[in-house]
């Protein structure tokens, strides 16, 4: 057979087809895990910009100026009086609202409004995960600034004045039951902003009307706030009676119309841990529900020939 011929054959065919490549079941998993890894990262960053940083750096700011400010004006006011109205009364009905609100009420909405959403569509990303890995850097966001804002209060409160030996422990434990409400109200605030787009109007609202109106009320009916439970648990686990003249007063009994007369260790209302219980439950409800509408629901995304 001549050499030239076989070298022309073997030339002329075509070459062999390549086989398919199977991805790795492993290799799929961590790239999942690295994408959400990154939107969580993403989206601590923007919380950390934008126009809402200058309404919470205003809140955040609030309480302790206005500690600094009642003792300057007044100072013989007694610490633990202002303890209560600031770190007990104003911050958990004011201020823990608002500042989940601002942060959980743009965390689909922003993405819309910017066309950012697009990007994140178009990664193997579910759409229900999307929103829990950006729930969870809300979280992250949320109790931080918490805990940063009752550290601060106390510590324009006490600096200066006789420190009693419980106030780091009532400082933790203020900053715990801050950070359980916080996630509670931001669990709730992200499902009212798939519900509706004006979730700020209705936040406010409910911010208003359930929180605060309520909640102050001696009726079952408070048993839906989140408010109500984080009293109860911060009432047990924290001693608010102050001297008055020849004698004491409660300072929680008397402002949570709490019934502490007829009922001294509040039996007949929901124990720490059944407080504890409904809050996470509530919130895992919440997030569940909004995963849920976020899988389901068909977002509107930016196309060349669209605007």
């Amino acid at each position: 057979m001549n050499p030239d011929l076989v070298q022309q054959e073997q030339t002329a065919m075509p070459p062999a087809p390549a086989l398919p490549t199977i991805p790795r079941a492993g290799h799929d998993k961590l790239s999942g895990i690295r994408s959400i890894w990154t939107l969580y990262t993403l989206t601590l960053r923007q919380q950390r910009h934008g126009k809402r940083w200058i309404a919470l750096a205003f809140l955040l700011l609030l309480p302790p100026l206005l500690a600094i400010l009642t003792r300057w004006t007044d100072p013989n006011v007694p610490a633990r009086v202002l303890e209560f109205k600031l770190v007990f009364m104003f911050i958990p009905q004011g201020l823990l609202p608002l500042v989940a609100l601002l942060f959980a009420s743009g965390m689909i909405q922003d993405e819309q409004e910017e066309q950012t959403i697009t990007y994140l569509l178009i990664r193997p990303i579910a759409k229900w995960a999307i929103y829990l890995a950006k729930l969870l850097a809300t979280l992250t966001a949320a109790v931080v600034v918490t805990v940063v804002v009752t550290f601060l209060t106390y510590a324009a409160i006490y600096i200066g004045n006789a420190h009693p030996a419980d106030i780091l422990m009532r400082c933790l434990t203020a900053c715990s039951v801050h950070a359980l409400a916080v996630v509670a109200y931001c669990c709730l605030f992200g499902l009212l902003g798939l519900l509706t787009r004006r979730v700020l109007i209705a936040g406010i609202i409910y911010i208003a009307l359930v929180e605060g109106l309520l909640a102050n009320l001696p009726f079952a009916i408070r048993l839906i706030t989140v408010i109500y439970y984080t009293r109860l648990i911060t009432y047990r686990l924290l001693s608010f009676t102050v001297p008055v003249g020849a004698g004491t007063q409660n300072l929680a009994a008397d402002s949570w119309q709490l019934n502490v007369t007829h009922d001294p260790a509040l039996q007949h209302y929901p124990h720490t841990w059944a407080c504890l219980t409904i809050l996470l439950i509530g919130s895992a409800v919440c997030s569940f529900l909004a995963a849920l509408r976020c899988a389901n629901r068909e977002f509107y995304v930016k196309t060349p020939d669209k605007t």
